[in-house]
């Protein structure tokens, strides 16, 4: 069987995204590519369905190829918001849990796309979504945000079960990025950039261990990063969550 070319990939995106928006059938759809890509029918079909499942967060079974992955998350990403970006993510999560368990198929390339794509909404939710919050708490003192953190709930609310978002606590960010004072806390080097807005120390906010996996959101369980640092904490060898 050819292999399916990004020319084919991105006609079944458009096809997938009139599908999701008209409540068209994928099968009504198919003949397009079919007629004019000369795709197979099987194919056809499962690359214009995929499309509602990544919007709907719905696992999908039918493979398609890495190539496609990145193109319909990286188009995903540019035509909608962060929540349905979480949305998508979170079903590419659903269909690797699926082979894995089906056929003990790890999906490598497309599992880097997921953890790339995953990154990048959490990074997101945790420094935009939180950012006019944590501009807030900055505005107060220190003493008077650890008073607060001291009555704080440390349990993150999760927000979002589909796509495990998180309410965090503003002034854990505000506290932790003064107590740093723009140096990183692993490699104990100066923040690498100023933020435009107000000149203060790019460093990023880590859970040493994963809201997800139950930490707590409070001081003793944050750092903060560079983004090299950051990434580290993730994806690196050495990772303390690894």
């Amino acid at each position: 069987m050819a292999a399916i070319t990004l020319v084919e990939i991105r006609r079944a995106f458009e096809l997938g995204i009139e599908a999701h928006e008209t409540g068209t059938s994928p099968s009504k759809l198919k003949h397009v590519l079919i007629d004019e890509l000369s795709m197979t029918s099987s194919s056809a079909h499962g690359y214009i369905e995929t499309v509602s499942h990544l919007l709907n967060c719905h696992c999908y079974t039918r493979t398609i190829n890495a190539q496609a992955t990145e193109y319909y998350l990286e188009q995903i990403t540019q035509r909608y918001d962060i929540p349905t970006l979480k949305a998508a993510v979170e079903a590419v999560r659903k269909h690797l849990d699926y082979y894995l368990s089906a056929s003990n198929n790890p999906q490598h390339s497309i599992r880097k796309i997921y953890e790339k794509y995953a990154e990048l909404c959490e990074q997101n939710f945790e420094y935009s979504d939180l950012e006019k919050a944590v501009d807030i708490a900055k505005r107060d003192s220190s003493e008077e945000r650890l008073l607060r953190l001291k009555s704080a709930p440390t349990k993150a609310v999760l927000i979002d079960a589909r796509t495990k978002l998180y309410r965090r606590n503003p002034d854990v960010v505000a506290e932790r990025l003064y107590i740093a004072d723009g140096i990183c806390e692993s490699c104990e080097q100066p923040a690498p950039f100023l933020r435009k807005k107000d000149n203060s120390p790019y460093l990023e906010v880590h859970h040493i261990i994963h809201l997800s996996d139950d930490g707590p959101d409070c001081l003793d369980n944050t750092e903060a990063l560079c983004p090299n640092c950051h990434r580290e904490r993730h994806y690196g060898l050495t990772s303390p969550n690894s």
